[in-house]
């Protein structure tokens, strides 16, 4: 039977496959120029070592490339060969090193680790700038008022930092990330007053009083006949005009006495309260050149009522008394000023009733602020900045930096403070309900210290029981190199001998798929493929295979036929193997077809050695590349 079976497997499925060798050329050569010392190693490994000589070589071949650079720098940091730094280029000098004295015909089979590139999801962010708002930035923001260093309530970063971004990024390019840095205090800034260089609140006046009741106070007039009064309520005065029947035009000015100025933080204020509100009446100056007389000139006066707040009027009734903010004098100060209220209305047209109350030059400042550093990822469309609300990625603030120790010092990471020791803790505290499979791309600070440059890298995290960085690394298992003409030179065959983990991966797979077919007994043996593990071989003798046949699938079949579909099935099982062992197998390597050679033995009576040959189609799909070599063991 086991002659018999041989014979046909041989005859159905070939002899040899010497003829499609997808290195026949090379071999060819080997046999011509024959070898005294032709060795082989199934596999070795690359260690740290060869890592640090290739990173060296790739470096002195980047030149001025930056690009080159830090990839050959990554292969010494991330133990990992790359784009750049390939397996092809640089192990056969590692090779040469290790076995200077093997010949034509030896072969290596090498693993070593392979960075990928990183996917378009995190490239997306792999270019993202930083911008810090300037003292200019803030005086925009702030316009005519006190300047202040941060934003705030008042002015949000949400509407803000979009306008900011819009003229000081206005290159940028549809789809652009930028991580704005800022300060912002939760409460809009106070002024605190101090000392009262002058004050009036006019409760000392009777009810109807004129100016001249009050010392150093002028009416002054313009137009008209109608003056500025007091209008004293439960013992709390103001002073009132009204252009309501004052028979025509009415302008006149309520100037302060002289008030000298003598600190910087000097400020004037008043209180308002407009009634029956027909027209905007009232306007408000100041002056270092007034010379206390009966005549107002406007050019001896700078007119400040834009830097003031005034109630919305109510033309149904009075609004209620309102402070207006307050004007630095901080121009002023070593100067002796006054103030002047002017009243501009009309009988019929512009009649508003002006009510003026605590009017203050006092010194103040501000109250004590609390900003810190915020930041935020904006990101352009096009047309505007607007804020990122995706959920890919996540951008560590200058709060996190603080919580985590020392990389708050600056903000950043760095040689000394390296991100990969403090982000997976960071990622587990913002979210401690992360799946398996997870992933975010970490968006954080670097400073390098040779450069003296800081820049925002983007690096993917991903979630298994742990947040670990995912570095794109793969391990690329037994490539093939080859000595040829005394060099070595990477071969594209990858080769399998199989072993009893081969073997399980075959019958958990038939365990789960065709659970029929699963050894009762023993439960290390399978019948769909054959498989055994404990005695590391395909089993194809067929009293054995028809005796485990759930299915009948070799019941019509005549013992030929039966041993043709064993062996065919052989065949599968390597097939199957290679799918299950290498599901992101290259289709090439190196710009070179990848074949899979797979060894395993296979009993049918006696042991024989089956070698078969697999092209790689890419993505874990393989194609048998002819017949299988069959020999006694």
């Amino acid at each position: 039977m086991k002659f018999k079976y041989n014979l046909i497997a041989m005859s159905l499925l070939g002899t040899m496959m010497v003829s499609c060798d997808p290195l026949g050329d090379i071999y060819q050569e080997i046999d011509a120029q024959g070898s005294d010392v032709t060795k082989s190693k199934e596999e070795y490994v690359l260690t740290k070592a060869d890592y640090e000589s290739i990173a060296k070589a790739a470096l002195a071949d980047a030149g001025e490339d930056e690009t080159n650079k830090a990839l050959a720098n990554k292969v010494k940091t991330d133990l990992a060969l790359n784009s750049f730094a390939t397996a092809d280029k640089y192990v056969p000098a590692i090779l040469k090193s290790l076995y200077p004295s093997w010949g034509e015909g030896s072969t290596v089979g090498v693993t070593y680790n392979f960075q990928e590139e990183i996917s378009e999801e995190v490239k997306q962010f792999a270019n993202v700038a930083i911008y810090e708002l300037t003292d200019d930035d803030y005086a925009k923001v702030w316009g005519e008022e006190e300047t202040m260093s941060f934003l705030s309530p008042k002015h949000a970063p949400e509407t803000v930092l979009p306008e900011v971004l819009k003229a000081s990024m206005s290159d940028a390019s549809a789809g652009s990330f930028v991580a704005v840095d800022y300060k912002y205090d939760e409460k809009d800034p106070e002024y605190v007053q101090g000392q009262d260089l002058f004050s009036e609140d006019f409760n000392s006046l009777e009810n109807d009083a004129y100016v001249d009741a009050l010392p150093g106070w002028k009416d002054l007039i313009v137009e008209g006949t109608k003056g500025w009064q007091a209008n004293v309520y439960k013992e709390d005065g103001c002073f009132e005009l009204s252009a309501y029947k004052a028979g025509g035009k009415l302008d006149r000015c309520l100037v302060t006495p002289a008030v000298a100025i003598t600190s910087a933080d000097a400020g004037f204020t008043f209180d308002l309260a407009m009634g029956y509100y027909k027209g905007d009446c009232l306007s408000v100056y100041v002056s270092d050149s007034y010379d206390g007389g009966d005549a107002f000139s406007e050019a001896n006066w700078t007119e400040i009522t834009s830097s003031l707040n005034f109630p919305e009027g109510n033309s149904g009734g009075y609004t209620d008394e309102a402070n207006v903010g307050t004007y630095s004098l901080a121009a002023y100060n070593g100067k002796t000023v006054y103030f002047a209220f002017r009243y501009r209305g009309e009988d019929g047209v512009a009649t508003t009733t002006i009510q003026i109350d605590n009017v203050k030059v006092t010194t103040s400042r501000m109250s004590e602020t609390n900003e810190k550093p915020y930041n935020a990822l904006y990101q352009f469309d096009g047309a505007q900045w607007k804020a990122y609300k995706g959920s890919e990625a996540i951008l560590v603030a200058p709060a996190d930096y603080d919580a985590m120790g020392a990389p708050g010092s600056h903000d950043n990471f760095s040689s000394s403070d390296k991100p990969e020791n403090y982000l997976p803790q960071f990622l587990a505290g913002k979210y401690p309900y992360a799946q398996q499979g997870d992933s975010k791309v970490v968006l954080y600070k670097y400073y390098d210290s040779t450069n003296k440059t800081t820049t925002m890298i983007g690096d993917e995290y991903k979630y298994d029981t742990a947040w670990t960085l995912n570095k794109n690394i793969v391990t690329k298992s037994k490539e093939t190199y080859i000595v040829v003409s005394g060099q070595w030179i990477f071969s594209p065959i990858v080769n399998v001998s199989m072993t009893k983990d081969d073997y399980q991966i075959l019958v958990d797979w038939v365990a789960e798929n065709h659970p029929g077919y699963i050894d009762a007994k023993y439960k290390d043996s399978e019948y769909w493929f054959g498989a055994s593990v404990n005695y590391s071989n395909f089993n194809v003798s067929l009293p054995k295979r028809r005796s485990n046949d759930p299915d009948g699938v070799l019941t019509d079949k005549s013992d030929e036929e039966a041993e043709v579909y064993l062996a065919n099935m052989v065949a599968e099982g390597a097939k199957k193997l290679l799918e299950l062992k290498y599901p992101n197998a290259d289709a090439q390597m190196n710009g070179a077809d990848v074949h899979y050679v797979v060894s395993t033995t296979v009993y049918d009576g006696g042991y024989f050695v089956y070698t078969f040959k697999f092209k790689s189609l890419g993505g874990g799909q393989f194609e048998q590349a002819g017949e299988p070599e069959i020999s006694s063991k």
